[in-house]
């Protein structure tokens, strides 16, 4: 089960430095890895619609200093990372959305509902409003193997000149960063697609049936 520290020493033996046991400890690795590990996963996060970083929740709506742009103002949740969509929020809609699993993204997709961030802010013409978006994913034992693998290369890339000052390990660490990346989200893509295919499967045999 991945922690903090484990996929910490992944990234730090992707650039030949030794291991660390805590990140409280007083040596350049540490200091290295809590510098740079928190901002690196948020980035890797935003980067992609991974399934495990999906959230769904209705909006608080807030006073709209925006009336001339927008009909609606909304506080953005704190932990959101990244906007998937905003929509009409239905009476049908129940607490356990993300149940359904990544056919809210495939569906959100297709909509795209305009909005606009600022700051704490979330404008739209929506009322009453639902929002998916990638939360911020603190939780290492809810990464999936794949995930921490890119995220470990992600961190190698930046401990790499800190640690070595060496741009040919920094380079080869961001073409295996990138690589690894790609097929994580295959694999995670792939199984959005087979989730979406049990689904239509059981439409179709509860349609026919």
């Amino acid at each position: 089960m991945a922690s903090v520290v484990s996929i910490c020493n992944l990234a730090l033996s992707n650039v030949g430095k030794k291991n660390i046991t805590d990140l409280t400890e007083k040596s350049a690795e540490a200091r290295a890895c809590n510098q740079f590990y928190a901002h690196t996963r948020d980035v890797l996060l935003q980067s992609y619609p991974w399934k495990a970083a999906a959230k769904t929740l209705s909006l608080g709506e807030i006073d709209n200093d925006k009336p001339g742009a927008w009909r609606y103002a909304y506080t953005r949740p704190s932990d959101c990372l990244q906007v998937r969509w905003i929509r009409p929020r239905y009476a049908s809609d129940g607490v356990n959305l993300d149940a359904c699993g990544p056919d809210l993204d495939t569906i959100g997709r297709e909509l795209q509902y305009p909005y606009e961030l600022e700051g704490d802010a979330l404008y739209c013409n929506l009322s009453p409003a639902l929002l998916r978006y990638t939360f911020r994913l603190v939780d290492p034992t809810k990464f999936s193997p794949l995930f921490v693998e890119t995220l470990a290369w992600h961190l190698a890339v930046r401990l790499a000149m800190p640690l070595t000052k060496d741009p040919k390990i920094r380079a080869d660490a961001l073409t295996v960063a990138k690589n690894t990346q790609a097929s994580a989200e295959a694999a995670d893509a792939n199984q959005e697609r087979h989730s979406s295919d049990i689904m239509s499967d059981f439409i179709s045999v509860r349609s026919h049936g």
